[in-house]
């Protein structure tokens, strides 16, 4: 990939008239890539973030570059480039690619009702009434869909994304895996396996009827499971041969191998005295090999490996010449279907597997419009812009939706309109 500095951009323009113009571009480039640095320097001095790594790329072109802090600030190690992050619920987008990849396949429709694949959820139920020890359920209006799970809006939840019967239900039988994320003493014993899982969803009482509404669930988590039924592979197997493999991303799995141990990066957590160290390297569930295949949130990664596969969203399913998804898939997942509320103050639209911007979110400086994003509990966050092929992504290590996850956005987000859009 190219590496556009103010002096490199000026020699690729064609030539201007006085040459004021191409040299006024490269000072804007060049004074957007300081301020990135600038604010997420500032950032780390003030104790709201750790570290991060912020990237822009517009086509082969990288016009931003920045590595700031630390991987573990105790020790003072300075965050690596090629460090390993959690990707959490950005794990999803991955997933969501894959059911797509199977659907061009022939190997499923994303009108099936989920019970062909998992005959675990023949028998769902939906919450009426009552507590969590006289619960009143009733029978689902219809069958849960893929497309369900890809949007969803499938009628299942989290654990920690409320304080319902159903989520008390969640806590109290452990329909939840085992991370750190939103886990409280009391809770019963995680799932150890993904089928098993997907065994408690089914048993478990929903939320709503399917299609009704957004409810951010384990869906994606239950799509990694549909993957292994239509495939015939274990999830991490078909990620590895289909996707991660074809796209280079070496550094992309499940498991954190001890040999990559100096690479992984300490999770922290926001709390009221600063960033308090949530897990250590050595303490973290991904070193476990026979962890939960989560496709909706147990993936780990570096920012390069996560930019290749943005990279190919934002052109049209292909990267480095090698078509992976269709440009009528891309498509379908980036076509508004459903509102995502509940993630702040203002709602947004929502594919399959991606939340995108539009004219309001553009407006009160969030996600640029007709750009597609998501994100992942310890505050990595992308998005890519299929109109001038950009992509921009953060990679950090903290569990928290404070000021530092807001500078961090805002301080990309400006960068990004900057050097792309203006």
């Amino acid at each position: 990939m190219i590496r556009i500095g103010g002096a490199a951009l000026a020699l690729t323009m064609p030539f201007l008239a006085g040459g004021c113009v191409h040299a006024q571009i490269a000072d804007v480039m060049d004074s957007a890539e300081t301020q990135l640095r600038t604010d997420l320097e500032a950032a780390v001095a003030d104790g709201r973030i750790p570290g991060a790594i912020a990237i822009i790329v517009k086509g082969d072109h990288r016009l931003a570059e920045v590595t700031v802090g630390y991987n573990d600030i105790a020790a003072e190690e300075p965050l690596r480039h090629d460090a390993i992050f959690r990707l959490y619920s950005m794990s999803k987008p991955i997933t969501s690619v894959a059911i797509m990849m199977l659907a061009e396949r022939g190997k499923l429709r994303l009108d099936d009702p989920v019970a062909k694949f998992l005959p675990e959820w023949r028998d769902m139920r939906v919450y009426v009434s009552g507590g969590l020890d006289d619960m009143v359920t009733e029978p689902v209006s219809r069958p849960i869909t893929i497309a369900d799970l890809l949007t969803h809006t499938a009628g299942i939840t989290y654990h920690f994304t409320g304080d319902t019967p159903v989520h008390l239900y969640y806590r109290k039988y452990g329909v939840m895996r085992d991370t750190p994320v939103g886990r409280l003493p009391g809770d019963g014993a995680p799932a150890q396996t993904l089928d098993e899982l997907v065994a408690r969803l089914g048993r478990a009482p929903m939320l709503h009827h399917p299609g009704e509404t957004f409810a951010y669930s384990y869906s994606t988590t239950v799509l990694g499971a549909v993957i292994e039924r239509a495939s015939g592979e274990k999830l991490d197997q078909f990620l590895k041969a289909h996707l991660l493999g074809p796209l280079g991303m070496d550094d992309t799995g499940f498991i954190v191998a001890d040999a990559d141990l100096g690479r992984f990066t300490t999770l922290y957590r926001e709390a009221p005295e600063g960033l308090a160290v949530a897990e250590t390297a050595e303490s973290s569930d991904y070193r476990d090999t026979r962890r939960l295949l989560d496709g909706g949130g147990a993936l780990a990664g570096s920012a390069e490996d996560y930019l290749r596969f943005a990279k190919m969203l934002a052109n049209d399913g292909v990267l480095d010449g090698r078509r992976i998804l269709s440009k009528a898939s891309i498509d379908a997942m980036f076509t508004p279907r459903v509102t995502l509320s509940g993630f702040g103050p203002d709602s947004v639209r929502f594919g399959y597997g991606f939340s995108l911007g539009d004219a309001a979110s553009a407006a009160r400086g969030g996600l640029p419009a007709g750009a597609a994003s998501w994100a992942g509990s310890g505050n990595t966050w992308f998005f890519v812009d299929r109109e001038h092929r950009a992509v921009a992504l953060v990679m950090t290590h903290f569990l928290g939706s404070g000021d530092g996850q807001a500078e961090v956005r805002k301080a990309v987000t400006t960068a990004f309109s900057q050097m792309v859009r203006d």
